[in-house]
């Protein structure tokens, strides 16, 4: 009698996986979350951008294209004569270089429908020397020596708007510099990494006086804080001829002394009390006060010769606003380390600051980057509130977008698909960082 064979010791699951790895079932066990996301969000785009041309429209508004011509003038409808016939001169003077214009034609959809002769502008900047193979005109192009040149031409029928366009496709710098000032994208990704790198060095400064001694012994030094102290109180008192009243002399002195006699507690204090009050407002009222309420009044202050609107208030709240958060995560970082690091460090004959920063901060930073990585997305995702001063990032862009076309629906969707490619992009950055400076005991 024959042996029957043995049954198959695979569970349903087992064979289920079995069957994956032969092509008769997705495995989808073995797919990232972040490829499954990128995998919706790239149809739910492709769809739309092929199949509706006000997405492709808002995108290409968000994005700020093209980044190698740049519309300067534009001439309307009213300017336009009976037979098309229209010009412009450039009242503004241009500055030194060579400029491709021409008039782009538009009807009432916004369609091109042709353009005008091409005017070749080169502005000398007064040294150099024109070179005569550059002037020579052709048939296709005008070419001008002046500032401010005027261009004319006539335009086709059912023109609504007459466009002058420079076109500098050829001029590496000319197109790095307009890259550089673009609209949208370039405007936010900009404003978040000029933000978190003062919101870094802001965040190391406070991190590092969050550590410090809360209750330090006041009188260990005071005698030489306090003739320090008298001497800078006299040179005040001698800087300032209105100080030299026996009242505010009594004042300057009594003031400058007590806060050298308190010097060694001010470090946590004030780190402390940034840190506490910062966290506690929300991080669009700290960009509406530095651009409504701090630009201002030290613009009035100077007589305007300090202004920080527009983008400086923009990277100054951001950057301001998330120091003190980053503060918490260099003192957490900080703090991780054992203490008989530090011990060790200064047996060795090392200062305080030199093992902090030879030692303590290189294992700490190792220790932080996942933090660091994740308030750097942070940011990113708050630079929308950069919007209530006007600043033309994504979100005001697509805002922009939707009030000229009333397309709620399309703009807003652009914003959120454009965002969510951001932040993923950045979150795989982010991991990746992670793997490669994980510390060999984690």
């Amino acid at each position: 009698m024959s042996e029957q064979p043995p049954s198959s010791p695979l569970t349903p699951d087992v064979r289920a996986r079995h069957r994956g790895r032969m092509g008769m079932a997705i495995p989808w066990e073995n797919i990232p979350w972040w490829a499954i996301i990128i995998l919706i969000v790239g149809v739910i785009v492709g769809f739309s951008i092929f199949t509706n041309v006000y997405y492709r429209d808002a995108l290409y508004f968000i994005f700020d294209f093209p980044w190698n011509r740049q519309a300067v003038a534009r001439v309307k409808a009213a300017d336009i004569g009976p037979n098309g016939e229209w010009s412009y001169t450039f009242t503004k003077p241009l500055e030194p270089g060579k400029y491709t214009l021409y008039g782009e034609y538009f009807n009432e959809k916004g369609e091109s429908i042709g353009r005008g002769d091409v005017y070749i502008v080169r502005v000398p900047n007064g040294t150099e020397a024109v070179e005569e193979e550059s002037l020579q005109p052709s048939e296709e192009v005008i070419v001008l020596e002046t500032s401010t040149p005027s261009l004319s031409g006539i335009a086709p029928p059912g023109t609504v708007e007459v466009r002058i366009i420079d076109d500098f496709r050829n001029q590496p710098l000319r197109v790095a510099e307009r890259i550089w000032n673009a609209k949208g994208v370039v405007m936010t990704l900009k404003v978040t990494l000029i933000a978190f790198v003062l919101a870094l060095i802001i965040g190391l400064i406070f991190g590092l006086m969050r550590v410090s001694s809360r209750s330090p012994n006041l009188f260990i030094g005071a005698p030489k804080r306090l003739l320090v102290g008298l001497i800078i109180a006299i040179a005040l008192i001698y800087w300032r001829e209105e100080w030299r009243e026996p009242r505010a002399i009594i004042s300057v002195v009594a003031l400058t002394e007590a806060t050298l006699f308190l010097l060694p507690a001010l470090p946590y204090t004030i780190s402390t009390l940034y840190v506490e009050i910062i966290r506690g407002v929300p991080m669009l009222v700290i960009i509406l006060y530095m651009g409504f309420a701090i630009t201002p009044a030290l613009r009035d202050a100077t007589g305007g010769n300090v202004d920080l609107g527009g983008l400086p208030a923009a990277v100054i709240g951001l950057g301001f606003g998330y120091g003190a958060y980053l503060a918490e995560v260099f003192r957490a970082g900080i703090e991780s380390i054992p203490k008989g690091q530090m011990e060790a460090a200064r047996s060795l004959g090392m200062t305080y600051m030199q093992a902090m920063r030879l030692v303590i901060l290189p294992q700490a930073i190792r220790l932080i980057l996942p933090p660091l990585g994740n308030d750097f997305i942070a940011m990113l995702k708050d630079s929308s509130l950069i919007s209530v001063i006007a600043l033309p990032e994504v979100l005001q862009q697509g805002r922009l977008w939707i009030s000229r076309n009333f397309r709620a629906f399309e703009g807003y969707n652009s914003v959120m698909m454009v965002y969510l490619v951001l932040t993923l992009s950045l979150s795989l950055l982010v991991r990746a960082i992670e793997r490669r400076s994980r510390l060999p005991s984690k």
